[in-house]
């Protein structure tokens, strides 16, 4: 079996190397981060990155693999017989093999593999926290393994104090560095308004909700607040893009609220422009977040969000000014604040107005990539 299909960039004379391992197939938040910064940080020279992911032993393609390659990021596959198989271990100690090398992780398999490499070679590790889920018991034994591992690497780096603190210990803080998330400029949008809100069949405002169908995420109480409204006489269309194991039940509590039809499910949307470019507000429900892209993609926007105030959510939008916060778990708080937004057309354009001044020159891509170079400057210098 082929354990590996090596592609990257062109070494860049004696630049240091940054091999960067993540596990996904689809395009989430840790993975748009990636495909974000690589480019630009290949185009400044200073480091050399190379960006591995797993497949198994005849996946050849996936949403991930092919995003990166349209914007020219070379992919190393490392192929696995089976979700555990060590093999690849091989093909990062080779890739780790020049004075200076560094290696980046992006999730709890990756982690098994960036403790093992700093054991056995002694390269730098830099790990980062990303946001959790609580599906099912082996994601939450999954998630536990990540956190004990994670602590092992010579820097820790979370997109919020706020998901640090909640995530590690204080005697594990000092390894912490914070890298917040950003966003590119808007693209046109890929289809006409008219044409997708004709296709959605909408009433009255489009309201959206984007993310992965899971508990954390609040799309029940979401839901819950929607038919409060429903039942106060609003007219409205909610938007669900995102894919996820509550998909069936929030389907069926969707009709045992009343608004089943007008709720609109879209399943996994690849291109998240078409949504935001068709819906009148976002709304963030979630009971944990860490940064999430949904806020900073719908500040670039210019569109009024509601959002329960985790993570770090309270750092990217002034309440009243730029957004509309709420405590999580409060349906009856969501629904208020949906309601305050419909029922001033005004108040909705000065907050999106003003949460898009907000957004640069922080979170830039390019202030990004200077503290990612910042970040392994200061990983060499330590060793």
């Amino acid at each position: 079996m082929q354990v590996s299909t090596l592609t990257r960039y062109p070494r860049i004379g004696t630049a240091p190397r940054v091999v960067v391992l993540i596990s996904t197939r689809i395009v989430g938040g840790p993975a748009k981060g990636l495909l974000q910064v690589i480019p630009e940080l290949h185009r400044r020279g200073r480091f050399e990155v190379v960006l591995c992911t797993f497949a198994d032993a005849k996946e050849t393609e996936s949403p991930f693999i092919t995003a990166a390659r349209e914007r020219g990021i070379p992919v190393t596959i490392l192929r696995q017989r089976h979700h555990w198989d060590l093999r690849p271990l091989a093909v990062l100690r080779e890739l780790l093999d020049p004075p200076g090398a560094i290696i980046q992780t992006h999730g709890y398999k990756e982690a098994v593999f960036g403790l093992a490499v700093k054991r056995l070679s002694g390269r730098p590790w830099i790990a980062f926290m990303h946001g959790t889920t609580e599906e099912n018991l082996k994601v939450r034994l999954y998630h536990r393994l990540d956190r004990a591992l994670t602590k092992r690497a010579d820097i820790i780096v979370s997109v919020s104090r706020e998901l640090a603190e909640r995530m590690l210990r204080p005697r594990h803080r000092a390894k912490l560095a914070i890298i917040e998330n950003a966003v590119e400029r808007p693209t046109e949008a890929l289809v006409a308004r008219q044409t997708l809100r004709q296709a959605w069949q909408t009433r009255g405002w489009v309201i959206g909700c984007i993310g992965r169908l899971s508990r954390e995420k609040g799309q029940r109480l979401l839901l819950e607040a929607a038919g409060r409204l429903a039942r106060q006489g609003a007219r409205f269309t909610l938007i669900v893009a995102g894919d996820g194991p509550d998909r069936d039940v929030l389907q069926e509590k969707a009709q045992n609220e009343g608004v089943g039809g007008c709720v609109r499910f879209l399943g996994h949307v690849a291109r998240t422009d078409d949504i935001y470019a068709n819906i009148d507000m976002l709304v963030l429900p979630s009971y944990r977040e860490g940064m999430p892209n949904v806020i900073l993609e719908a500040m670039q926007w210019r569109l009024p969000i509601v959002s329960t105030a985790v993570g770090a959510v309270p750092e990217m939008l002034i309440h009243g000014v730029s957004g509309l916060l709420v405590r999580p778990g409060d349906p009856i708080a969501l629904a208020r604040a949906m309601a305050s937004v419909m029922g001033d057309p005004d108040k909705a354009v000065r907050m999106g107005r003003k949460a898009a001044e907000a957004l640069y020159p922080r979170f830039s891509p390019e202030r990004r990539v200077e503290r990612f170079e910042s970040l392994y400057s200061r990983v060499l210098e330590a060793v």
